[in-house]
């Protein structure tokens, strides 16, 4: 796994390009996509540690290329669209992404993460090691 190439983890304006991009089609409502860890080599992994993930970044798109809302879970394969109720972090939390790129650190632990959408567009993540 390449790694983000600034001086600290969270300076997201100049980093290396990603040596991992995936790219997945959400078709909207309450399907999601999941997805385990992936090594540079396309092995899945126990974890983001073993994989070297260390850092995301995702950004969201309607087929027509404009910014749209969509839920991440870094943690767990279990995003799902906005509801009442509450997420706990030892599953994960669903975390709202409404415009623009999101830059996170990826827990070591984490077995996973998914997505979801109330609509169809895509979601691009990009993952390095910190």
């Amino acid at each position: 796994m390449r790694a983000f190439g600034t001086m600290h983890p969270t300076d997201g304006d100049v980093p290396l390009p990603a040596d991992t991009v995936v790219t997945v089609l959400l078709t909207g409502g309450s399907s999601g996509q999941a997805s385990d860890w992936l090594s540079s080599g396309s092995t899945a992994l126990a974890n983001a540690g073993v994989a070297g993930i260390g850092i995301a970044r995702l950004t969201g798109m309607t087929t027509a290329g404009s910014a749209f809302f969509f839920s991440a879970n870094l943690k767990s394969t279990s995003a799902a669209v906005p509801a009442s109720g509450t997420s706990i972090a030892s599953s994960g939390v669903n975390l709202p992404i409404a415009t623009g790129p999101r830059l996170f650190q990826v827990p070591a632990d984490s077995t996973g993460w998914s997505v979801a959408a109330f609509t169809s567009g895509y979601v691009i993540m990009e993952q390095w090691r910190k």
